[in-house]
């Protein structure tokens, strides 16, 4: 971050309450003996520091036109101020809320993700988390997904593969493939 210093003394009030600056000024540098640099944030908490002042000044001597005494001024000052700071949105938890929704989001599609590549609902947890641990900033989700459920394919039902006993279709085969087995586990039982 490149930080940018000023020469504020030009912008200095003299003790008196006049500005430095123009044809008044002393020896080049305000007379103010050397060259006060800032940085950014400085100027900053200058700005703020004297805008709070004057926003103060400002509501003080409205307060006087309206009456009240230094006790009430204060009092009606601090309630502005309070009623200001609640007025104003909560950054930090609109971020946070925003933060969670997002990542919701992200889980859910990862979700749908896997169930289009063929996962079980009973496994998508445990998929989801292995294949969250290797997500990187290289690697997205459905590269990371690809790859796992490549190298474990039973929980996409891919390396599952069932067998009919009925080639044809013909229900008699069928039934004399059933006969065939239940005739030797029958016999194998009385054994």
């Amino acid at each position: 971050m490149r930080k940018y210093y000023f020469d504020l003394q030009l912008f200095a009030d003299e003790p008196g309450g006049e500005p430095v600056g123009g044809s008044e000024k002393k020896g080049g540098n305000g007379g103010h003996g050397g060259n006060a640099g800032y940085t950014y944030e400085q100027l900053e908490e200058i700005a703020s520091s004297r805008a709070e002042r004057a926003s103060r000044s400002a509501l003080a001597d409205f307060f006087r036109k309206q009456g009240m005494d230094e006790d009430e001024i204060t009092t009606a000052i601090n309630d502005y101020k309070l009623k200001k700071q609640q007025s104003q949105p909560d950054i930090a938890r609109i971020t946070k809320e925003r933060d969670e929704a997002l990542e919701k989001l992200k889980e859910r599609d990862n979700m749908d993700l896997l169930l289009k590549k063929g996962v079980k609902s009973n496994d998508l947890d445990y998929v989801a988390f292995k294949v969250k641990s290797l997500v990187d900033d290289k690697t997205s989700f459905e590269k990371a997904a690809e790859k796992w459920l490549k190298e474990n394919p039973k929980f996409t039902g891919a390396g599952y593969r069932v067998v009919n006993s009925s080639v044809s279709g013909n229900d008699q085969d069928a039934d004399r493939g059933n006969g065939d087995i239940n005739s030797r586990i029958r016999a194998a039982a009385r054994r």
